[in-house]
């Protein structure tokens, strides 16, 4: 069985080691990271293209991110019709309550205010990313 991902969209460095590091101690999967918007913009593309996608189990997505926002990524990914079950969880420092409500609306399966505890994103880990 091929190997599966877990797709971190996260800009700040103290944010992707919290979340590295938890997700290495609950699950096995690969962890691939994207700094920007683009940057994971560009990597849902390329694996979609060469059918890598049906692999990412969990896509943890921030919100206020450089060069594309979360919420583009989250329409984007809601939007393409090979994406679009992604499993999405945002991870984000925003207490915007019209974000939040887009984001639910959008079919994401949780919403994790930062700073995020070990717990909450074990939580989300551990149900496969909204798969029961």
């Amino acid at each position: 069985m091929a190997q599966s991902f877990i797709l971190l969209v996260e800009d700040n460095p103290d944010d992707m080691f919290l979340a590295c590091r938890i997700i290495r101690k609950v699950c096995t999967d690969e962890i691939l990271v994207a700094r920007d918007g683009e940057e994971a913009s560009e990597l849902l593309r390329r694996m979609e293209q060469e059918g890598g996608h049906d692999r990412i189990r969990l896509v943890l997505l921030d919100l206020k991110l450089p060069k594309i926002s979360g919420l583009d990524i989250l329409q984007f990914i809601r939007q393409n019709e090979r994406l679009c079950q992604l499993p999405v969880a945002i991870l984000t420092s925003s207490d915007n309550e019209t974000d939040q409500e887009t984001c639910w609306e959008l079919g994401v399966v949780d919403y994790i205010y930062k700073p995020m505890t070990a717990d909450r994103l074990k939580s989300v880990l551990s149900r496969g990313g909204g798969h029961e």
